[in-house]
């Protein structure tokens, strides 16, 4: 999906990865808990942010002509 939106729509993806999203599902990860919780929260604050970005940059684009 990324390759076609960004390769063949030449749009500028800008994307949020979370890690270790297998924690308390899989009981071998159960230890990464904190960490998970960190990195879950950093990677919403990071989209978050984009989403901010893309709406501000949204709002100066003027509509087009009917």
């Amino acid at each position: 999906m990324r390759r076609i939106l960004s390769d063949v729509w030449n749009l500028d993806l800008k994307i949020v990865e979370a890690d270790f999203t297998l924690v308390g599902v899989n009981p071998a990860l159960d230890r990464f808990t904190d960490l998970a919780r960190q990195l879950r929260q950093e990677a919403e604050e990071q989209a978050r942010r984009h989403g901010r970005e893309l709406g501000a940059a949204v709002a100066i684009i003027p509509p087009k002509a009917a």
